[in-house]
Order: C-alpha cells, then structure tokens, then sequence
C-alpha cells in the first residue's frame, strides 16, 4: 500500500456523526473511498467489505442476524450490494445503537435508493470525487472560493489575494494534474503508457461491469459513444436533441444515459442562473465531466502539449475549474449554490456563486493575455442585477499577476486554485 494522502472530507466525518448516527460516503469508482476508510478507523471498528462473496451471501440471507451480532464501531465498504441491509441498519439505529456505523458504495444509483427508502433523516452523506489538486501533491487545502466568498470589497479581495500569491504552485503542476486528472492510482504510475492502460481498464469495467449490472444499459458500445461524445461537451449546454442525432438514440434514452453518468458521478449538471431576469435567458443545464484524465483519455489528448492545443482546450480548463469549485463548496457552511449565465444574445459568464445574499461572477480564460472584449458577459450579468448585490467579478486565466481589469474586475491566476 502507498502513502496515505489526507482527503479533505476525512475532517468532516466526525461532524457528522455528530448529528447523524450513520454517515455514508458515496463517490466514483476508484477515488478512494475504502483507502480512507481504513485510515479513518482504529482497532476500535471492526471492518467489513461486501465485496467478499462469503459474508455478501450471509448478509442477504438473514441480515438482522448480522445486525444484532454487532457489537462495536462498523465499516461497511460497497453496502449497496445488499439493499436488504438497510432496514436493519435502520432498525439498529433507531433501536439506540451507541457505536457509529459508517457506510461506503460507488454505486451511488442504488446505494441513494437504500438510503432514501430505509434510512431517511438518520445519514449523513458525504462525497468523495477524484483528488483535488490540493490532495494530489499534499499542498493546503484549496481556500480560493472562501476567499471571494468572505472579501468584503473588491479591494479588500485584491490584498487577500496577494497575500496567498506568495504560494501559488507552478505552471508545470497545474498543467500536469489537469493532464492526468485525479483519480488516485494514476498519482502512482509512472509512465504514460501504463495511465493509459488504466484509463482503458478503468472506462471498461465501468461501463460493462458497473453499468450493464447495475443500470441494465443495453447496448453498451452505443454508451461508450455517449461517454466520448459527451467527453467533447464538457463544458456546454447540453442539447439532447443534437447528442440523440449524433449516435441515433432517442432523446430520452440519451436523458437517462446522462443520468445514468451524473448518478454514478461520472459527469454534473450545472444549472442555469435565471432569477429575476429582464433579459431572455437560456435555461438548460451545463454538461461536466468529474475528471479532466478522463476527458483527455477520450479525446485521446497523450501529452500536455496536445492537450493545450486542442481546440476544446478553454472547455478542459473549464472542467478542471469546475471540478475545483465543487470540491471546495462542499467543505463550506453554509454551502454556496453554483450556477452559470447566458442569454440568448450570446453574452455568458461560466459561473456564477451565490453566498451570503451576495454573486460572484466568474470567466475562465485558457491564455496569459485578456482581451477587454472578453468583459462583454461579466458586464452583462452585472448590469442585470439588483444594485450591491454583485460585489466583484472575477476573470481566472493562465497569467501570473493579480490584475484589476477594471474597477469591479480582478484577473486571478488559475495557479492559485489550490
């Protein structure tokens, strides 16, 4: 086993036993949801994974059996694996059971159906996606979101962010982590070749194993097509119609293919800013990718180089930001909501936070130089808001400087996102 490096939920995890008697951590296949378990617990729990056949066909049999057999703090790693569980754990619960129960699975489509049916409003559900970059190279914790968040002026924001420049990692870094994205056994290999072996083993188990078991997906080549196609996407607007024409699927199975891959925590929806709007604005959801490995793996992008000169190089940059802001937002309480703005007129700003009756706009620019021109959507989405309520816009881009780009805009490095 390598070594550990510390997840930024594994503080979280004591909150919530907190208030919950049960905690639950959901996540991607791969991002290390049994390692952190088995870091988190001491000899005082005992530990059981269900992907043992033996003790998976004696839960199933007669799993309050098991339940009363229980004595102690448990672990219970891919509990999704006996949906019949659930009840006894509820059971358990409610009976006053005084050790912690915790719960893992990566099948979040049916581990979130037993927690919804069995036990409502005694869980806590955490998420653990893909390393941040933070976690890949064991820097600080990522506080760029708090930061905007918490300045109180625009001018207040610029001197905290010098403060942190002093840190911001190098350019290589960045662009590394952005290459191989953050699954934690691609931090582990060495060689291009053998990233490359595990992306492809990684995407087949997944989609023949994982999918066609637990999704009944039917034709599992025209899902794969999907999968790269949506690859290109991330990103964008979705446009279910034009996916559908592309592979020749309906637009409904391609809807249920997309939630097949947001509840297995392959791809996120963002969704449309439109409160109070005068300005007609577009409504359907943003498409995005949980890892730029995967994005590159698809676009079969094999160097850095290759990868900064694609044509969709500014939607890679976008993922990784928003892969970034994700993690982070859910650290925060309370937890910001995350959106994004266009109107039909083609003004857009990628993201936008809302915090603390307050919004932040955000531009991503994959270049070290800023054209005023790319201002238009930021300008756009301030003009149509209420007075006060948007304290600051924000451009992160490729440059190295602190900029203020105009007396309500400041020019972020990207390099400070950790």
């Amino acid at each position: 086993m390598g070594v550990y490096k510390k997840r930024d939920i594994e503080s979280h995890i004591n909150d919530y036993f907190e208030v919950f008697p049960i905690v639950s951590i959901t996540g991607p296949r791969q991002s290390g949801k049994s390692t952190l378990i088995n870091h988190y617990i001491t000899k005082k729990w005992n530990y059981y994974s269900l992907d043992d056949r033996e003790l998976l066909l004696r839960i199933k049999d007669d799993p309050t059996l098991f339940t009363k057999t229980l004595n102690t703090n448990i672990a219970i790693d891919e509990a999704q694996k006996a949906p019949d569980l659930f009840h006894a754990l509820k059971a358990l619960a409610d009976s006053g059971f005084p050790f912690k129960i915790l719960l893992s699975g990566s099948a979040n489509f049916l581990l979130m159906k037993s927690i919804t049916e069995s036990l409502a409003g005694r869980v806590g559900i955490l998420h653990l996606l893909p390393f941040s970059l933070s976690e890949a190279y064991e820097l600080p914790s990522n506080t760029l979101i708090q930061t905007f968040i918490n300045a109180k002026s625009i001018d207040d924001l610029f001197q905290k962010l010098l403060q942190k420049k002093s840190s911001q990692i190098a350019d290589n870094i960045l662009l590394e982590y952005i290459f191989q994205g953050g699954y934690p056994k691609i931090h582990s290999l060495h060689t291009q070749k053998h990233k490359l072996l595990w992306f492809q083993n990684y995407i087949s188990t997944y989609i023949e194993k994982d999918l066609r078991d637990l999704a009944q997906v039917g034709d599992i080549d025209i899902f794969q097509k999907v999968c790269r196609l949506l690859a290109f996407q991330s990103g964008n607007i979705i446009n279910m119609s034009k996916i559908a024409a592309g592979v020749g699927l309906s637009v409904q199975t391609v809807k249920r293919y997309i939630s097949i891959l947001q509840t297995s925590f392959q791809c996120a929806l963002l969704p449309a800013y439109f409160i109070n709007q005068k300005k007609q604005i577009i409504k359907a959801p943003k498409l995005f990718y949980s890892d730029t490995g995967i994005i590159n793996y698809f676009m079969q992008n094999d160097s850095i180089e290759k990868m900064t000169h694609t044509a969709q190089w500014g939607s890679v940059l976008e993922t990784f930001v928003f892969t970034e802001i994700s993690k982070e937002i859910q650290r925060l309480n309370p937890k910001p909501s995350l959106y994004y703005w266009r109107t039909n007129n083609g003004a857009e700003v990628d993201f936008v936070i809302e915090c603390n009756n307050k919004l932040i706009p955000i531009e991503v620019k994959g270049s070290i130089q800023i054209k005023k021109q790319s201002l238009r959507g930021l300008k756009s989405f301030i003009a149509t808001q209420n007075p006060g309520s948007v304290p600051f816009a924000l451009v992160l881009y490729m440059g190295d400087e602190i900029i203020y780009l105009e007396k309500d805009t400041i020019a972020v490095p990207i390099t400070m996102f950790y």
